[in-house]
């Protein structure tokens, strides 16, 4: 049964967007969305009757704001207004992040914010149940509204629609690209995080490192919402396993990068649960001016296009995951080095050529992790520009730039720990102890299902190979995290 996406402009989460967007779920709109949204143009529609002077819907916008609009020639500044600001080229959206895009859009519309008559609403639910596809391009956003991308999609899908007063503009204002792309890289980095304390934890086993630090002494004695989630998950995960028993560890104290696990991943957690609490406001607030205030039947002008509370929420985000693969990319080294693992060197028995065995992948997993590190470079200190519109558009949020990086970077953390599961299954094989943990003992099988033990004198496996596993079997790991 095809699973059902309700809009209401009140409710949408990240979730939903995923569904709609990635699986193809059915967009619906709720019956108030669609009350809220005529009430909306009534409104507008009252405000054109008296002639009133409005931003955008009876006057035009930027340097010419103070030109009246001739009533009968409205229609006309729609289009070209659209026209004016479709100078979209480069690299194109992909299809998920395009119907994300759709399903904000229209979930703004929901609001009743924007003004726009029913039947735009009702093109996109058609558009997005019939899964129409349209080229956007993802360059021309400075986070002060998506316009450039906006424009792309409004001049495809209403190419027969004539637009009434004020709907260009409406459209032109939406960050619905920027937020879109938010909501679907923001729930894949919060799967990547978890998917990472998995993976740490059969790095301990890997590296016979102490389970002191998750102990409930140890987790009370920085009680972070965070640390105690995170910590406890790895504690569970290792439940059972010889890392618990009397002499199962190697060393009192482990490199911090095995140590600092439950605090590293808990800061971690806390600043996703903080961009993820400004997303929820975002998916149902206004980005739009002027806005529709529809029990005081007004148009009131205002900023909201201006995407520095997004921008900002995924800068933290993204901040937050560097300590992770940064943490990650030295516990698959010490793995891998003979001094700091005990084992043998590259974690490959020799057999008289002297290869590196699973250094050479340490060596890409480094250079994967500069790259996602980088990738955590905030973009909110842009550099703001006053000579554009008269001086009207003098700064930018970056907001869209904000969500691709943290598209790009939960992407590289996939590879990023999904490596490390492969360099531990190697020692954890090495090493030759049991029992492993109820959860990691699990999971060693279906790393071994895909990755085989590699020998003297054999190839390290490829990593893409894993790679490919982790994408046809995402339940599974969504299961054993779900085990915690």
């Amino acid at each position: 049964m095809q699973a059902i996406v309700e809009i209401s402009g009140r409710t949408l989460d990240p979730a939903g967007i995923v569904q709609a967007a990635r699986f193809g779920a059915r967009v619906v709109l709720a019956p108030e969305a669609m009350g809220r949204i005529g009430q909306a143009r009534g409104v507008v529609d009252e405000v054109v009757r008296k002639g009133e002077k409005i931003y955008g819907v009876t006057s035009s916008v930027g340097a010419k704001t103070g030109t009246m609009l001739a009533p009968d020639r409205i229609p006309e500044f729609n289009r070209r207004l659209l026209l004016t600001h479709n100078m979209g080229h480069g690299p194109l959206a992909s299809r998920e992040t395009v119907r994300a895009m759709m399903v904000v859009l229209l979930n703004s519309m929901a609001t009743g914010y924007l003004g726009v008559r029913p039947v735009m609403a009702e093109m996109l639910v058609e558009a997005l149940n019939t899964d129409r596809r349209i080229d956007v391009h993802l360059w021309g956003s400075m986070g002060q509204s998506d316009m450039s991308p906006i424009a792309d999609l409004a001049l495809d899908l209403y190419k027969d629609h004539e637009f009434a007063a004020g709907e260009a503009l409406a459209l032109l204002n939406s960050s619905a690209l920027s937020i879109g792309t938010a909501a679907l890289a923001f729930h894949d980095l919060s799967h990547m995080l978890d998917f990472a304390t998995l993976a740490g934890a059969f790095s301990m086993e890997g590296f016979a490192a102490n389970p002191s630090i998750v102990s409930e002494a140890a987790l009370n004695s920085r009680p972070f919402d965070g640390v105690l989630r995170h910590g406890r998950a790895i504690r569970t995960y290792l439940a059972g396993s010889y890392l618990m028993q009397p002499g199962g560890p190697r060393h009192l104290q482990d490199p911090l990068s095995f140590r600092s696990l439950p605090l590293i991943h808990g800061n971690a957690a806390d600043s996703l649960a903080f961009a993820g609490r400004q997303l929820a406001v975002e998916l149902s607030a206004s980005q739009n001016n002027p806005i529709v205030a529809i029990e005081q039947r007004q148009l009131v002008s205002v900023a909201n296009f201006d995407m520095v509370a997004l921008a900002m929420a995924l800068d933290t985000a993204r901040l937050a995951m560097v300590p992770v693969v940064t943490s990650s990319t030295e516990r698959l080294a010490k793995q891998a080095d003979s001094f700091w693992s005990g084992l043998s060197v590259g974690l490959i028995e020799e057999d008289g050529v002297g290869l590196p065995g699973f250094n050479g992948l340490a060596q890409f997993h480094k250079s994967i992790t500069s790259e996602a590190r980088l990738l955590g470079a905030p973009v909110v200190n842009e550099l703001a520009s006053s000579s554009h519109s008269n001086g009207n558009l003098d700064r930018a949020s970056m907001a869209g730039l904000a969500a691709r990086r943290t598209a790009e970077l939960a992407a590289l953390c996939r590879s990023i720990f999904g490596m490390e599961l492969m360099v531990a299954a190697q020692a954890v094989d090495m090493r030759k102890v049991k029992p492993l943990g109820a959860v990691t003992s699990e999971l060693f099988a279906f790393v071994r299902r895909a990755i085989p033990y590699a020998g003297a004198g054999q190839r390290v496996p490829h990593a893409g190979q894993m790679m490919d596993h982790l994408a046809a079997n995402e339940a599974e790991i969504a299961r054993l995290i779900g085990l915690a």
